[in-house]
């Protein structure tokens, strides 16, 4: 308030001559000349380390920190009222004593060395004043630390309270912090005192304008040192260092990366996957990082991505080199790189993105073709007060039905958490099959014969009451199904995309819905494409972490809703949306707990039989059909399907075969055949794609699943 008052009038003009130039030239001065002074002998060294000390010591210096010091403190001071409000730096105290207007206030300045040694302030033009004389470093090499900025709660306790540490969600370990004050004051202080550091950083780091560029988001050090890195160079210097590929890939970083390419001064970027003999013990095996080298006026981008080892750098087939317009081409929003894992792999990509553009463009008022909203519904953190057990549920009178609860006329909905869901199954995984003391991460497979059960709809680990549910909808969702994507995935799992459509329950937000504001049937081709093999490997040549975020899924090169209105090259007669609606059906609509979606895209019958031969056709011949929609010739087809290694292990030891490489390209001939002949496609399936009679009785209805039911 004080600022914004003096700022509110014009400050009277100063026609004294700034001190601080003058003691800034004198500090450069003595700097260039202990420099340049000789170290050949122990005695020459003594001098040389005694004149550093005087210059550190003369008042001059003193003066020249203690502004610098002020200046930072100002993001970090107490708050508080009395003394401390009354000198905290203020502009115009700051103008005041940088311009060494009357002696400043002891207690401003005791409380600014307070301040500098808490937060451990460095001022690079005072500790090199002569280099920055010069205009900064010709070389700046680093390893910076990769910590995040916020507080972690769990973090913090783990040595000082088990109790609170292993607290079973965010919500109880929040009631136990906040009974800290009586329970154990001096625990409670030391947080306190954490937590107001932490979130003085953070104000520094955000808001004093030192780095507009990586200050902001889930702020991390790795990225402020990267944006530091790049400041203190010199015009033509050039700086290297270590980093996670997040720097290049992630939301956060996007304006520090785009801002390099934009002013041609990334020269390179070198991408290593940790693993045996490489940091193994780093990040499960799994983690990425890379050397990342800025210079200037670098006309070419040379990259290399998913290096296991350095002699990799070598091999020609694994380097390529992209110019800024094919970052705008490939990732327009928001320019970051996409991580190809070889020449070739770059040369697809490029050519896929030129013929299919993006899901999502926000540059482009006709950019969102789908019509298409992101959400997630129910943070399992924050929103965790709202979670019941089923021990909870029924000791308060609730009744179950199916996988829900009743109470009266109030519904309880279970939580779909994403380790639940897979491509066309949201039946994939049951929290009552969950072993003790099994991690969270993971769930055993459903059995067959569950599956084959119309009526089986599994449990989950909460229920969260309907209301809930619609009031994060709205009115603008009135389908009874939802559609969505795993968040957490790894370009080196089975399958990166993992979507799935599921009833409309509560919804984790490690399953981020998509809500599209067209047709039923034309969804289900969207569907249909987000699970395909060919979007899979271009989403692995996108995602450098282990999150699939909305950033990411915008720029994915799902093909537009206009594609799959046109007539099928392999079946003359019918669209594109008529020939893959009656497989995304079958394939989807399996239990009655979805009878909603098959209402939706015009199919009133039961739910289709799970059976593991036709499901397995079914899939083969839309990833075929998909490879043709996307042009991509055989060659590149088979190529692709050998990026899927997990997938093939996987073939060989239940068939002793790649069957799925096998039959999709086996598909994918006949496709083409027939698009050269003019003659329709014919499946193998007997009978065809969602026939009734691959589907369940109508008796096998349970009484839940009344046709009422929205």
């Amino acid at each position: 308030r004080r600022n914004k008052k003096a700022a509110g009038g014009q400050r009277g003009l100063d026609f004294t001559r700034d001190p601080g130039d003058e003691e800034g030239q004198a500090v450069v001065r003595e700097a260039r000349a202990l420099e340049t002074s000789s170290d050949e002998d122990a005695e020459a060294l003594a001098r040389k380390e005694n004149r550093w000390g005087a210059l550190l010591d003369s008042p001059a210096f003193r003066h020249q920190k203690l502004v610098a010091d002020a200046w930072c403190a100002a993001f970090v001071w107490p708050k508080q009222p009395g003394e401390l409000a009354e000198v905290a730096p203020t502009n115009e105290v700051w103008r005041q004593l940088r311009d060494a207007q009357g002696r400043p206030a002891p207690l401003l300045e005791s409380t600014v060395r307070t301040l500098a040694a808490q937060y451990h302030f460095f001022h690079w033009h005072l500790q090199f004043p002569q280099v920055f004389a010069r205009g900064g470093f010709d070389v700046v090499l680093g390893n910076p630390p990769w910590e995040r900025v916020k507080l972690q709660e769990q973090e913090f306790f783990a040595p000082r309270s088990q109790e609170i540490a292993q607290a079973p969600n965010a919500a109880a370990r929040k009631k136990l912090i906040e009974q800290l004050p009586t329970r154990d004051p001096r625990l409670w202080s030391d947080w306190c005192a954490a937590s107001r550091k932490a979130e003085g950083e953070s104000h520094f780091l955000r808001q004093s304008g030192r780095y507009p560029l990586c200050g902001k988001g889930d702020v991390n050090t790795y990225a402020v040192f990267a944006e530091h890195n790049r400041t203190i160079l010199a015009p033509r210097g050039r700086a290297g260092f270590i980093v996670p590929t997040g720097i290049a890939t992630d939301d956060t970083t996007k304006d520090f990366f785009h801002d390099l390419v934009r002013n041609k001064c990334l020269s390179c970027i070198y991408d290593f996957q940790s693993g045996p003999g490489l940091f193994g013990d780093v990040g499960h095996a799994r983690f990425k990082f890379c050397l990342l080298v800025i210079g200037f006026e670098s006309q070419g981008i040379d990259l290399c991505f998913f290096a296991r080892k350095t002699e990799e750098l070598a091999e020609s087939s694994r380097r390529f080199e992209l110019n800024p317009e094919d970052f705008e081409i490939l990732n327009p929003n928001t320019r970051t790189c996409p991580t190809f894992r070889s020449r070739r792999d770059a040369e697809i990509n490029l050519a896929l993105y030129r013929r299919a553009g993006i899901l999502w463009r926000e540059d482009d008022p006709e950019g969102n073709p789908w019509g298409l909203r992101f959400l997630a519904m129910l943070h399992m953190a924050n929103d965790s007060g709202l979670f019941r057990t089923r021990a909870e549920l029924e000791a308060a009178g609730w009744r179950r039905e199916g996988n829900g609860y009743l109470s009266g006329e109030q519904r309880a909905v279970p939580l779909i958490e994403a380790k639940m869901v897979h491509h066309f199954d949201h039946r994939f995984g049951d929290y009552s099959d969950r072993m003790e003391g099994s991690l969270d991460t993971q769930l055993p497979d459903v059995p067959v014969e569950r599956l084959q059960n119309s009526n089986y709809a599994p449990m989950p680990r909460y229920w969260v009451e309907e209301h809930e549910v619609s009031s994060r909808l709205d009115n603008r969702w009135s389908h009874g199904w939802l559609l969505g994507w795993r968040d957490i995935c790894r370009s080196t799992d089975q399958r990166t995309v993992i979507a799935s459509l599921i009833p409309r329950v509560a919804v984790g937000d490690k399953f981020l819905l998509m809500l599209p504001d067209l047709e039923a049937k034309l969804v289900c081709c969207l569907y249909s494409c987000l699970c395909s093999f060919i979007l899979d490997y271009t989403a692995r040549q996108k995602v450098g972490g282990t999150s699939l975020k909305y950033f990411t899924m915008r720029q994915l090169p799902v093909l537009a809703p206009r594609v799959y209105e046109e007539e099928a090259d392999w079946h003359r007669g019918i669209t594109r949306c008529a020939w893959i609606l009656p497989r995304v059906v079958e394939l989807t609509y399996t239990a009655w707990d979805l009878e909603a979606f098959g209402r939706d895209v015009g199919y009133e019958g039961p739910p289709f039989r799970w059976e593991p031969g036709r499901r397995f056709l079914l899939r083969c011949e839309l990833d075929a059909a998909f490879f043709h929609l996307y042009g991509i010739s055989r060659e590149d087809a088979e190529y692709i399907l050998e990026t899927f290694p997990i997938v093939r292990r996987n073939d060989e030891k239940d068939d002793g075969e790649y069957r799925t490489k096998r039959v999709i390209l086996e598909i994918y001939d006949g496709m083409a055949e027939a698009i050269r002949s003019g003659e329709p496609y014919r499946t193998r399936l007997d009978p065809p794609p969602a026939d009734p009679r691959a589907a369940h009785p109508e008796s096998s209805r349970p009484s839940w699943a009344r046709k009422d039911r929205p």
